[in-house]
């Protein structure tokens, strides 16, 4: 089936948190019993003609659609709810990302380990932790890798190295961690205190203060698309070239992120400024359409974050991707098939 803005209820919910989408759905399947119930005060011929003419056909394509939507919410609902810890995993996602309880969240991951959850989620852990701490500690590293390992395979390995190639699940490196044998306790105070994401969260504000002032069904912010715990790094970079006209102000954001930054404006008359502000020759912001191209693929949160961004400051966005992935797509790419 393929989902398009032509199905009214698909355009409804495709960019809703997903503790909005069942209520959404409840409503208007209410709202479409009220429409068939409202064939019995049909007084007339011409009442009833005008009823199958133009609304019944149409309570029709909506009850149709609605059918499919329910089905596979509840096909969702099952899936995660068959693997029990559903609600724990996005609580250490959302840990992790602040940079606190590391101690829980490694062991929380070993626990997926011993009990062998679904391992592409677990190397997902270990890849955000890696990511947000710049490198898990040598001693925690090789521990966790030693019991994914024995848990899942040796053949395994392949999979660890080409996640360290990519350079997303790797060991701190020496400077950072003593190379001196360290017990557990005596690894984790070794963390460095602030990483380069946690720099780089703090000055671009990627993390909320708190994500109970977020409002999902009524969201005036991107983070809602990660529940309020965090908004998309890529999406916050957009917005704020689009605010500046430039990467000013950038400088102790861009220095941690991998590759050069370039800004090009060109204005109207065709003179062109690289990385200078050039404000009074742009369009205001509601006559504006930005493309935004993402070499090597985007998730479809970003794209959802794209979206509110447009609606909330009159942008249209053309979004173009060489693909689009997911957390998981992303790890089974670099897996080793296993027979």
């Amino acid at each position: 089936m393929l989902l398009t803005a032509e199905d009214e209820i698909f355009k409804q919910i495709r960019d809703q948190h997903f503790s909005s989408v069942l209520p959404f759905l409840s409503k208007t399947a209410k709202e479409l019993q009220t429409g068939y119930d409202s064939r019995h005060n049909l007084k007339n011929v011409s009442d009833m003609k005008n009823f199958v003419a133009h609304k019944l056909k149409g309570l029709k394509q909506q009850h149709k659609s609605l059918t499919i939507h329910i089905g596979a919410c509840e096909e969702i609902m099952n899936r995660t709810k068959n693997k029990g810890d559903f609600e724990t995993f996005l609580q250490t996602e959302h840990s992790i990302l602040e940079g606190s309880d590391t101690k829980e969240n490694i062991n929380y991951i070993e626990e997926r380990m011993n009990r062998q959850f679904n391992k592409t989620q677990t190397l997902r852990l270990l890849c955000l932790l890696s990511q947000t701490q710049d490198g898990i500690s040598q001693t925690y590293f090789n521990s966790l890798k030693a019991q994914f390992l024995q848990s899942e395979g040796y053949e395994y390995m392949l999979t660890f190295f080409n996640l360290k190639k990519l350079g997303l699940l790797f060991e701190q490196e020496a400077s950072i961690v003593s190379s001196k044998p360290l017990g557990k306790m005596a690894a984790m105070a070794t963390l460095p205190k602030k990483s380069s994401f946690q720099a780089v969260c703090r000055k671009l504000n990627l993390i909320p203060r708190s994500s109970d002032e977020i409002d999902l069904r009524k969201p005036t912010d991107m983070s809602y698309v990660f529940s309020g715990a965090y908004t998309p790094l890529s999406c916050k970079l957009i917005d704020h070239v689009l605010s500046k006209e430039s990467f000013t102000g950038l400088e102790e954001v861009t220095k941690y992120l991998p590759g050069e930054c370039f800004c090009n404006i060109e204005s109207k008359s065709g003179h062109t400024r690289l990385g200078k502000r050039q404000a009074p020759h742009l369009e205001p912001p509601s006559t504006r359409v930005i493309l935004v191209y993402f070499l090597g693929g985007c998730t479809y949160t970003e794209i959802t974050a794209l979206r509110f961004l447009g609606k909330l400051k009159g942008y249209s966005f053309l979004i173009a991707t060489t693909s689009v992935l997911n957390g998981n797509k992303l790890v089974e790419l670099v897996t080793e098939n296993v027979t």
